[in-house]
């Protein structure tokens, strides 16, 4: 068990305490004074030093720690405020001390200082560190949570809410575990069966779920019960067996019409009209197609008229690619201008003189040496430049010299071409001359007006044939389309005869639906009405157990619900009165017993703050460092007494 004792207590400008040093060397005190005269500012001072809040859990930005004035503005602004306590820790001393203090600085350019928040110092044995190394000392000795709950009375009890008391409390008794809870008792074997490795909550979520499935077919049932009664009794007064004498008289009729209607469509005498005209069309084509080729016969001159234009298109070819050579971007006008171009380059070129014997940048005349070097470079640029010049001019000559020469050949080419081209348009225009309009075959017309009024008569025969075949066909058509009819209504009658066996074979599988759902549901509520008597079996287990820890305190950990149902609570009470209804005598002492169970379970005792001390004429016994706040009226400034 570690013991953490307060040896010295050190503020200084804390709240209203310019100064206070308690020398309690670990003892048990009472200190007395009248309101106002800061005792619970003590109480304060020792929580800010370790976590950097007040007693009620405030952190700086929400407390004033510094003095202050009548006004309740900082009676100081440049005091240091700093608490330094010295605790035995086992018996072994740890020295830790804070500081806050504001911090004001001067800016460039001006002379008032300004305030830029505050600063705080740590120190742990005298020696400075930072903040997170002081923490983690502190942290070795106690964590805050720890501290809270063992250095405040009304903490556990009114301090934190009930889900964290409640958590608390099952850490202290450990891991209860459902299943060896309900080994305990025999009338729970059959839940111990059916959990398996589920837990209980896990468990009850899928009994649940089961129970809504299987209700959920227990009330639709009915519904789907009745919808196959009315299907019965719309059905089982149908007369099948003559429904299905006449289906067998309808569909003999119906292969009967169908019959008789393709017999009228392959009527012989129509198809044989029909191979008629065609003979006749074919007889019509073959006549045209011989005195065409008769008339082809007479032309014997068409052959030649194809070849003479197919060469003048050849001709016409080449002449358009001759003249397109003639008409070349690079002709002779062209290079003679570029060649006139380069005399003047030249003439320009040559014509300049060195005047560069001044520098450009002071205009004063260069030196002869360098005045001689700047001549030779113009020089040498110039006679440089002249060279390109005469090079291009010279290669444009020789351009010039080439196209005047090849020139006239091209143009003797072009006429030879134009003359051949004519003398062949001229042929074409005397074989076209020549042409001889062809004539028909004798009595091709009249052999051809004799077939055509043939293919007339034969299609005239063929559509009386086909009004007469219609008007029956359309007859045995109309009284096919009632026998189908009349046929798909006995075909219902009958198919609802399958819909019959299967809505009375239906209503006996949902009444044995019905019959295993109520089963179920019977096993279901068997095992939910178990966990019921187990959650309220296990309540009064798990609260014997945490109350079993305490001397005075006890704590409904459920609350029994009008639908018998249980909610989870954490209420304190002492002899069956809740702790909000006790007086503040009954709350400390019940918060100290509190303290001395929760000391033994966490294995640190830390010193025991209690304000408003003078409420409790016997205080419970506890083994903790005890700091009594007592309020009296008569000491006007703080009065310590040691206990012990």
């Amino acid at each position: 068990m570690k013991e953490i004792r307060i040896k010295r207590l050190c503020l200084e400008n804390f709240k209203c305490h310019a100064s206070l040093t308690l020398e309690l060397d670990g003892r048990d005190v009472s200190v007395y004074g009248d309101n106002a005269t800061g005792k619970t500012s003590i109480y304060d001072a020792f929580y800010w030093l370790l976590f950097g809040k007040d007693s009620a859990g405030n952190g700086e930005k929400n407390m004033e720690i510094k003095p202050l004035d009548a006004a309740g503005e900082v009676r100081d602004h440049l005091a240091v405020t700093a608490v330094e306590a010295v605790l035995l820790a086992d018996g072994e001393e740890t020295t830790l001390r804070r500081t806050y203090q504001e911090v004001w600085t001067t800016k460039r350019g001006s002379s008032e200082a300004t305030y830029d928040g505050n600063t705080s110092l740590y120190y742990v044995d005298g020696v400075p560190c930072k903040k997170y190394a002081f923490q983690d000392k502190v942290n070795d000795l106690v964590g805050e949570e720890t501290f809270r709950m063992l250095t405040g009375v009304s903490c556990f009890a009114s301090g934190i809410s009930w889900q964290e008391r409640r958590a608390a409390l099952f850490r202290l008794v450990g891991a209860l575990d459902d299943r060896q809870i309900m080994e305990t008792d025999e009338r729970f074997r059959p839940l111990l069966c059916g959990l398996g490795r589920l837990s209980l909550e896990d468990y009850k979520k899928k009994l649940l779920s089961e129970k809504r499935g299987y209700t959920t077919v227990r009330t639709e049932i009915p519904a789907r019960i009745s919808e196959c009664e009315k299907t019965i009794g719309d059905t089982e007064g149908l007369d099948f067996a003559a429904a299905r004498a006449e289906t067998d008289r309808l569909t003999a009729r119906q292969e009967e019409l169908t019959a008789r209607i393709l017999a009228v469509e392959h009527d012989l005498a129509a198809e044989q009209k029909r191979l008629d005209i065609r003979r006749a069309r074919q007889e019509l084509d073959d006549l045209c197609q011989e005195n065409r080729r008769f008339r082809e016969a007479q032309d014997t001159g068409e052959a030649a008229r194809n070849r003479i234009r197919s060469e003048l298109a050849l001709l016409q070819s080449r002449l358009s690619s001759l003249r397109g050579k003639l008409g070349g971007s690079d002709g002779a006008d062209g290079l003679k201008r570029q060649i006139a171009d380069a005399r003047e380059r030249w003439i320009a070129v040559n014509s300049e003189v060195f005047t560069g014997g001044v520098c450009p940048t002071c205009g004063q005349e260069l030196p002869a040496e360098k005045r001689r070097a700047a001549q030779e470079a113009f020089e040498r640029r110039k006679k440089e430049r002249l060279a390109e010049i005469e090079r291009t001019a010279n290669s444009l000559k020789e351009r010039l010299h080439s196209y005047e020469s090849g020139l006239e050949a091209l143009q003797a080419e072009i006429s030879a071409a134009e003359k051949e081209t004519g003398e062949k348009e001229n042929e074409l225009l005397a074989a076209q001359a020549a042409v001889v309009e062809p004539k028909d075959m004798e009595g091709y017309a009249e052999r051809r007006e004799a077939v055509t009024a043939r293919i007339q008569a034969l299609s005239a025969e063929l559509a009386d044939i086909q009004d007469g075949a219609y008007s029956v066909k359309a007859g045995l058509q109309r009284e096919l389309d009632e026998v189908r009819s009349a046929l798909k209504a006995q075909q219902d009658i009958l198919g609802r005869e399958s819909l019959l066996h299967y809505a009375r074979s239906r209503v006996e599988s949902l009444r044995e639906d019905a019959r295993k759902a109520a089963e179920q549901l019977e096993a279901l509520e068997r095992q939910l009405f178990l966990l019921d008597e187990f959650t309220r079996y296990k309540t009064r287990f798990v609260e014997d157990s945490i109350n079993g820890m305490f001397r005075l305190a006890r704590f409904r950990l459920f609350r029994e619900q009008a639908n018998g149902g249980l909610e989870d609570r954490c209420d304190v009470v002492y002899d069956g009165v809740p702790y909000q209804a006790l007086n503040n005598g009954s709350k400390i002492n019940v918060g100290i017993d509190i303290i001395n169970t929760l000391s033994r379970a966490y294995g640190v005792r830390v010193p025991l703050f209690i304000d408003n001390a003078e409420s409790v004429t016997r205080l419970e016994e506890t083994e903790t460092q005890t700091i009594r706040l007592v309020v009296s009226e008569q000491d006007k400034e703080l009065r310590i007494d040691y206990e012990n």
